[in-house]
């Protein structure tokens, strides 16, 4: 009954011939509206349901593969961006109707947000990530906001077989993912210091 619901919701989403409401996609199924609670506790909880259900199959999917188990943290955050485009393929038109509404799109948020702060702490683990005291924090929420950018670039993306966003995903993560690594403002922090300690410079500190 769960998949005969999500099926009526997306269609009368999509097909956009009435509004999508609880009495709507129940009536499409068969069933009451005391039926429809159920399974789901509102409407929305519907298009959650979907999102959700795309963050788990693409978990599903990296799981299977060996390779991605090599990767580091950084390489892992690639793969989900590859693998995702790939899974949501047939959900798209649904995504392009839902993915600007928070309250459709934050079960999926939560769930990729735990996803890069687990990545982020196994990074920052084997040195692969940069811990900067509590800059490292909002990792997470930045990998996020890129998710999003490359998320809207894929939604209206016409290029044959999306090949424009599999080179966004190369040139809009480049930057970010650099910027979580060892880099030349590292570098640069540590000569400073260094220097600095050498000549027992006290009085000036450095955070």
């Amino acid at each position: 009954m769960r998949e005969q619901i999500i099926f009526a919701y997306k269609d009368i989403l999509l097909k956009g011939i009435e509004s999508v409401n609880t009495y709507t996609v129940s009536k499409a199924v068969g069933i009451s509206e005391k039926e429809f609670y159920k399974y789901f506790s509102s409407i929305d909880a519907v298009g959650r349901a979907i999102w959700s259900d795309l963050f788990d199959k693409v978990q599903e999917e990296l799981n299977q593969s060996d390779v991605y188990k090599e990767y580091g943290s950084r390489e892992k955050i690639l793969a989900y961006f590859f693998t995702f485009f790939d899974v949501a393929l047939p959900e798209k038109s649904f995504m392009l109707k839902t993915y600007y509404k928070p309250s459709i799109i934050e079960d999926y948020r939560k769930k990729y947000r735990e996803y890069i702060a687990h990545l982020v702490e196994e990074g920052i683990e084997k040195q692969e990530i940069k811990e900067r005291f509590t800059l490292s924090n909002y990792y997470p929420d930045a990998i996020w906001l890129l998710h999003l950018r490359l998320l809207y670039f894929w939604l209206h993306d016409n290029s044959e077989n999306h090949v424009d966003t599999e080179k966004a995903i190369e040139v809009f993560s480049k930057v970010p993912l650099e910027l979580m690594g060892e880099n030349l403002f590292d570098s640069m922090f540590d000569t400073l210091k260094f220097t600095l300690e050498r000549f027992n410079l006290d009085k000036i500190k450095i955070f």
